[in-house]
């Protein structure tokens, strides 16, 4: 590891806090620290999505079609249940964000993160509960407010 720069938690957390103060005098704020949190957020989230690793799945692309219409109007756990109730097909997360793709994943954590967020839920709380989901987390091993974050960028 290159010790001469910081690990991306410590450069999240800049980020974080940048975008607070961004937010907290947005007179004094420039379209370069704007887009410095964006442009790291992005990056994140590029390098999260990339390091899904794929795994052994019962589905195969037949499936897709039909997971993602599923996706639009339940959560994940819920098109897991409709899988196994409804069409006979046994799998389980990691095994559905395979098929979906990481882009999708994170475009489905994204719209539940807003709903969440929406109603006075912290980043943290959405961790902590995605974490008691297992859902895998993109970029990390558990699920922070941190990574939440990104998700928005």
């Amino acid at each position: 590891m290159d010790r001469s720069l910081p690990p991306p938690e410590a450069l999240d957390a800049c980020a974080e806090r940048l975008e607070q103060l961004n937010r907290r005098f947005p007179n004094l704020a420039s379209e370069v620290s704007r887009e410095g949190v964006t442009r790291w957020r992005q990056a994140r989230l590029d390098s999260a999505a990339e390091s899904v690793e794929p795994q052994a799945t019962g589905l195969d692309a037949s499936h897709k079609a039909l997971v993602l219409a599923l996706l639009q109007v339940h959560s994940l756990e819920e098109v897991l249940a409709i899988l196994t109730d409804e069409h006979g097909i046994e799998c389980r997360l990691p095994q559905l964000v395979e098929l979906i793709g990481p882009a999708e994943y994170a475009r489905v954590l994204l719209q539940e993160a807003r709903q969440l967020a929406e109603n006075s839920i912290s980043y943290d709380q959405i961790a902590g509960l995605w974490n008691d989901l297992d859902r895998p987390a993109l970029g990390a091993d558990r699920w922070s407010g941190q990574n939440v974050s990104v998700l928005f960028a």
